[in-house]
């Protein structure tokens, strides 16, 4: 029972938490990035180097990887490379490895904003109301990002028609174009939903996003809130997610919830939610090993946990490089003896 975290980068704590969660069968993580002096690959098993997923190579690499290490489980942890996986999530799971990755078209409702918000409009979900032009909005303040979520984006709150102005001079040139959004001033939530292989919907955790950082929760707290965990669950179950997913949510207890995105894929503080019962990778593993009743089975939570993120420093004696095998190198299927699934491991063993 075998793992591969793609674009590792700093998730170390997620290559832990497999860890954990592989190690009663004698499995290890195997952690891939393109940059070997990426933080996670210093704490997993194995730390192999990869091409970038818009790369020609990118599917070749992966099928290389996955027979080298005899990998069970796919999990991804980066928009920009679920679509390129869908595409080949068919190749992998033929030879009996899970991916977590959804269909084509849920990956492309999930990467627009105005995509996903018409999704969730349709099936009955709100979203904060859309502006279709600058000069269409009639009211302050509103909140402003590109609507497509995999290129890097400057999401900010305008206050008037001035700083409209400007942001579209400085931004409105980015791929797939800007999302203009009423601006909503209620709590904002994280939601991470855990769905089985097949797209049914098991149990999801609300996060408050108290603090944020460059889009990522920097102090979050589990709490108790059902009404937005059951539609959380709806949704994901409508879009057709698989495994661990993010969702983000304004959410007021009188007025309900007003979707934001979807992160199809680990959160960067899915920590807290896999901590405060949630436990998605050892239930994920599960899932792969065949033991679905376990894996299903309501978990008990904690509610009112914290997350509070700090830097944390990694000091090797060495160049990271020493301790990465690409995957260029890896044995062939060929000299592995025929078996795509087996018998060899490669790579570096920590």
């Amino acid at each position: 029972m075998n793992v591969l975290i793609l674009s590792a980068s700093s998730k170390s704590l997620l290559v832990k938490a497999f860890q954990d969660a592989v190690r009663p069968f004698g499995g290890a993580v195997t952690a891939a990035d393109v940059a070997a002096d990426s933080a996670a690959l210093q704490v997993a098993d194995k730390a192999v180097l990869t091409p970038r997923s818009n790369d020609s190579r990118f599917s070749d690499a992966l099928e290389a990887i996955c027979s080298a290490h005899d990998i069970s489980l796919v999990v991804p942890t980066r928009d920009g490379e679920l679509q390129r996986l869908a595409e080949i999530a068919g190749r992998l799971r033929a030879k009996g490895i899970a991916v977590l990755v959804p269909s084509g078209e849920a990956i492309a409702i999930c990467s627009n904003s105005w995509r996903f918000s018409a999704f969730c409009r349709e099936n009955g979900f709100p979203t904060p109301k859309n502006f279709p032009t600058a000069e269409a909005v009639d009211r302050f303040p509103v909140f402003c990002r590109a609507a497509n979520r995999t290129v890097p984006h400057h999401a900010m709150r305008i206050s008037n028609k001035e700083e409209l102005s400007a942001y579209e001079v400085l931004h409105g040139r980015v791929d797939g174009g800007l999302i203009i959004q009423e601006f909503v001033d209620w709590p904002e939530y994280s939601i991470d939903v855990l769905m089985d292989l097949q797209g049914n919907p098991l149990q999801a955790v609300a996060r408050r996003r108290i603090s944020t950082r460059a889009g990522e929760s920097w102090k979050t707290r589990v709490e108790k809130l059902p009404e937005l965990t059951e539609s959380a669950l709806a949704l994901s179950e409508l879009l057709g997610l698989v495994g661990h997913n993010n969702l983000q949510a304004f959410y007021d207890p009188v007025a309900g919830a007003q979707f934001i995105e979807v992160n199809a894929r680990f959160g960067g503080a899915s920590n807290l939610s896999i901590r405060s019962g949630l436990a998605s990778p050892e239930r994920l593993v599960q899932m792969v090993a065949g033991n679905e009743a376990a894996a299903a089975a309501p978990r008990p939570l904690n509610y009112g946990g914290m997350l509070l993120r700090h830097a944390e420093d990694i000091i090797v004696d060495h160049d990271p490089a020493r301790d990465c095998v690409s995957w260029q190198d890896l044995p062939s299927e060929l000299e592995l003896g025929g078996r795509s699934l087996g018998a060899k491991r490669a790579g570096v063993e920590r």
